[in-house]
């Protein structure tokens, strides 16, 4: 099989990394790629007729149609939490310097959590390879998701390791400074006799790099030291298997591009509502109407009649509500994404979170382990002890703190049943104002206490 070929999991889940490519990108992304916006029939069948004379009609129903950027918003709204949390970083004093330069374009740490966070979120995989550079020093290199395009798992003593993982990179061509142009190759990582090996090959399949044990440095090509398995950490949303987690901004992505669908026929509706077509009828061959407008007169003669053939727009409102349907869609899963108490139990978050897996909590905790197993890698590699190092992130969120006038109104909202008690339980909890012990029904019979608004403020 050439070195392009593909691991199964990669092609099940390809166009979903790509959708979530496109939603953070944006409108123009998103109207780039026709598959998210199909033809009506009634375009289809114009263009059979003639397909350069109504390529107008897609091109202007396209352009009416109008992508909401709730995906990206969101993912700058939980990095914006995700900002304010301080890594714990323990170094041996030999490894000291990957706290300020880690990555293999010279950032530190604590931007390399950044980076692991974000993209954890928007497609639930971080691809991460320990590496040294020519002077033996240790640092992590990332992929995007997409460009991780094969790996697979064997017996290795006893357990289940990686035997393979291949890379696609695109390498800048050198003949013109000012050109773009990159051509693919492919970086792989494989075992040999219990050794990590690497090398790295062109679309053909020929080598551009020879095979050689991972580690190996400088002109004499000295080795640092021959690992016994392959340091790639592919860091998911949920653990950090090799197997594909969950894209956690999946579904608000679906609605968004639903949504989107919708609005084409919405404001494509809206628009023919607005420009009524007129129409004639029984002119004499010798009259030619070419004017319309309010400043035009038209002569139809003796036997001619005129009219506006008028859009009516009865599912104009159907579709403005379908569409308001995916917002609340859209908006309601960011928010369980976007799940930053802490203040439960263990057991009491598990049973609230029976309904979802991936949380912006569960997100930074794998990120910080994939990190932390990384490090360990980069010292057991170099001579040091990986009990020496330690990457940790406490999720502790800053929580907006609880104004009284606020509760009192949230519970006389409820009382009057405009929201639910879930909302209340949530407010609740988010301001840390109840106990974490409390299950949901142990709050549910306070709140349904004569005076429900003096037993909470008593936790």
């Amino acid at each position: 099989m050439p070195v392009q070929s593909t691991n199964p999991d990669y092609e099940a889940h390809i166009a979903e990394w790509r959708m979530m490519d496109d939603a953070l990108e944006g409108e123009c992304a998103i109207k780039r790629n026709p598959l998210n916006l199909p033809k009506p029939s009634g375009m289809v069948e114009a263009e059979k007729l003639d397909g350069q004379g109504n390529a107008y009609l897609y091109q202007n129903y396209t352009a009416r149609a109008q992508y909401e950027h709730w995906v990206r918003d969101a993912l700058r709204s939980m990095m914006g939490l995700v900002s304010k949390l301080i890594p714990e970083i323990k170094l041996p004093t030999g490894m000291s310097g990957m706290e300020d330069n880690a990555t293999a374009d010279g950032f530190g740490l604590t931007q390399l959590f950044m980076r692991v966070v974000r993209q954890a979120i928007s497609h639930g995989r971080v691809p991460m390879v320990i590496n040294v550079d020519d002077s033996g020093l240790p640092y992590f290199s990332t992929y995007a998701t997409r460009n991780a395009i094969n790996w697979d798992t064997a017996d290795q003593g006893g357990r289940q390791d990686l035997v393979l993982a291949v890379f696609r990179e695109f390498r800048k061509k050198a003949e013109d400074r000012y050109s773009h142009d990159c051509e693919t190759v492919y970086r792989e990582f494989f075992m040999v006799d219990e050794v990590c090996y690497t090398s790295v090959r062109n679309e053909a399949g020929e080598l551009v790099e020879e095979e050689k044990p991972l580690g190996t440095v400088g002109g004499n090509n000295e080795l640092v030291r021959g690992l016994e398995y392959i340091p790639v950490i592919y860091c998911g949303s949920t653990d950090n298997s090799p197997e594909v987690d969950e894209i956690p901004l999946l579904t608000m992505a679906r609605a968004a591009l639903k949504a989107y669908q919708l609005s084409a026929d919405y404001f494509t509706a809206l628009h023919q509502t607005s420009h009524p077509q007129p129409w004639v009828s029984g002119l004499d061959d010798d009259i030619e109407l070419s004017v319309t407008g309010p400043s035009a007169a038209w002569d139809l003669g003796k036997d001619g009649a005129c009219g506006y053939l008028e859009f009516q727009g009865a599912g104009v409102e159907a579709v403005r509500t379908a569409m308001e349907d995916q917002k609340n869609a859209a908006l309601e899963a960011g928010a369980k994404v976007m799940d930053v108490g802490g203040t439960e139990s263990g057991e009491a978050r598990k049973t609230r979170q029976n309904d979802q897996h991936a949380t912006l909590h569960s997100i930074v905790i794998t990120a910080a382990a994939a990190i932390d197993q990384g490090l360990r890698y980069a010292a057991e590699w170099t001579g040091f002890s990986p009990d020496d190092v330690a990457f940790t992130v406490k999720p502790d969120f800053v929580v907006t703190e609880a104004d009284a006038q606020q509760l009192t109104a949230l519970i006389q909202l409820w009382q009057n049943r405009f929201i639910a008690k879930k909302d209340v339980r949530g407010n609740l909890r988010r301001v840390a104002l109840i106990a974490p012990d409390r299950t949901d029904d142990q709050i549910d019979d306070e709140l349904e206490a004569e005076s429900p608004i003096g037993v909470i403020n008593e936790q």
